[in-house]
């Protein structure tokens, strides 16, 4: 009897090491068992529940915009930005709702904040399946500037950053099949010291064409970690030369993940793998690597729902996830927000 005594005192133990819970919903992922050992620890938190989002056409008050791409910009705020509306955020949680300049209704745009403006580029009409290129301004994220059309061909999906003193355009899909899944791809690099003029650097970067590539900056280095299907890493200290990292990490190819810098360290996480049963494809796994070239999971399962299509960002030392997407899931669209934080 004695022994089965101890045996459950064991048993106990190592529940409770293999998945700590605090009351603030928070869980520390240093003691998950799916954590593969020597992985740095952080913890997870549940900031808002299900259901605190909504979609931008069918806005609730007191909710975030659902779908709607996060961006640091004027006066240390967060920013969603749609065509008819800008929201803003101090604190990530608690978002104000603004009129702002229409620039039409259009999916698949890049956005990003340079020189005290925020700048939206591109995108895809998608009442008229219209590629468009053309460029507008904000300094107060409501009234907004069109400011022409780029040096670059329309498209959507493109992704743009801010790489030493300049914005840096990559690829996308400048065509659609009848079922509007983006079926031709571009991969070709422009930059711009201003955002108004553009110059071409390469009409062929050495990756493949895809939309979504995901690129980071570390130390003075552009890091490609893929793109929507692709798991191939590359980086480059000058946009033209590229060196590989690695022909398909062990993240493996996946679609519309989360890549962001955190901590000095990349990671990767969620999206949907390659499968065709898109109600299965789900990943809520998290990876990371200081250097491109080794990649470690930290943990298999995270305490978020497996998702796809979730906006995330930097912010106030911790990493963001804004909702995403579980196709046939309870919560299709969850609506809720999770963030990731260093405890040591």
């Amino acid at each position: 009897m004695a022994k089965l005594k101890t045996i459950g005192k064991l048993i106990v133990v190592i529940l409770l090491l293999s998945c700590i819970h605090k009351s603030d919903n928070t869980l520390t992922l240093q003691a998950n068992t799916d954590n593969i050992p020597g992985a740095p620890g952080y913890v997870w938190k549940q900031e808002l529940p299900f259901e605190s989002g909504s979609f931008p056409e069918e806005y609730k008050p007191g909710t975030f915009p659902l779908g709607l791409p996060p961006i640091l910009g004027m006066d240390g705020k967060l920013w969603m930005l749609w065509h008819k509306y800008a929201w803003s955020s101090a604190d990530g949680l608690k978002w104000t709702i603004n009129s702002k300049t229409d620039w039409g209704e259009r999916i698949s745009t890049s956005i990003v904040y340079f020189q005290h403006k925020l700048w939206m580029t591109g995108g895809m009409k998608y009442q008229e399946r219209k590629f468009v290129n053309d460029i507008w301004s904000s300094s107060d994220g409501k009234t907004w500037m069109n400011e022409g059309n780029a040096g670059w061909s329309p498209r959507k999906g493109h992704s743009v950053i801010v790489f030493k003193e300049k914005l840096w355009l990559f690829g996308g899909a400048d065509g659609i099949g009848s079922d509007m899944t983006p079926n031709k791809f571009l991969h070709d690099i422009w930059s711009s010291a201003d955002g108004l003029h553009w110059n071409l650097v390469t009409n062929a970067a050495p990756w493949p064409p895809m939309d979504n590539p995901n690129v980071l900056v570390k130390n003075d280095t552009m890091f490609l970690l893929g793109g929507n299907g692709y798991a191939g890493v590359w980086k480059s200290g000058d946009g033209l030369n590229w060196e590989k990292l690695n022909n398909e990490a062990g993240w493996k190819p996946r679609f519309f993940y989360g890549a962001l810098l955190y901590d000095q360290k990349m990671w990767i996480f969620g999206g949907n793998d390659t499968s065709a049963n898109h109600y299965l494809a789900a990943q809520n796994d998290v990876w990371f690597s200081e250097n491109g070239k080794d990649w470690q999971m930290q943990v298999k399962h995270a305490e978020w729902t497996v998702r796809s299509g979730a906006t995330s960002i930097v912010f106030k030392d911790k990493l963001w996830i804004y909702s995403g997407k579980h196709t046939g899931g309870k919560y299709n669209w969850g609506g809720d927000i999770w963030t990731m934080r260093k405890i040591n």
